[in-house]
């Protein structure tokens, strides 16, 4: 199955092709893949990023580096993701004396009905 999601064209600096010659250069250094992806800061970039460690692993499926790369990528791609979600404010909490004062509201109201209850039945039972 192929990806065939295209990307909206962000051309790579000269920058960033210096930077995976060099990488390409130490590829089995882990601190030169950690510098290489340190300059991604963003989804675009990301993009471009996982798209090289894409390249490779279609040429040997089997790199290892490769495949640390990609997971790498899609990691602070999904991390970049989360952080743009809008987070929503708690609801405030409701004041202890809130509670105390609608519990006791209840058990007023629980109070009266039992009360209205009993009364209703004493009278059905006088006036046999």
């Amino acid at each position: 199955m192929t990806d065939d999601t295209s990307f909206p064209a962000s051309p790579a600096g000269a920058g960033e092709e210096a930077a995976w010659a060099e990488l390409c250069a130490r590829w089995a250094d882990p601190l030169a893949h950690r510098a290489f992806l340190a300059r991604f800061v963003d989804l675009e970039g990301l993009a471009r990023a996982g798209a090289r460690y894409r390249a490779v692993l279609e040429t040997t499926p089997d790199d290892p580096i490769a495949a640390a790369g990609r997971d790498e990528v899609l990691r602070k791609a999904t991390l970049l993701g989360l952080a743009a979600i809008p987070r929503t404010v708690p609801p405030s909490p409701i004041s202890p004396w809130v509670k105390r004062g609608v519990v006791t509201a209840l058990v007023i109201l629980a109070i009266g009905v039992a009360a209205w209850v009993v009364l209703s039945m004493l009278r059905a039972g006088a006036g046999r």
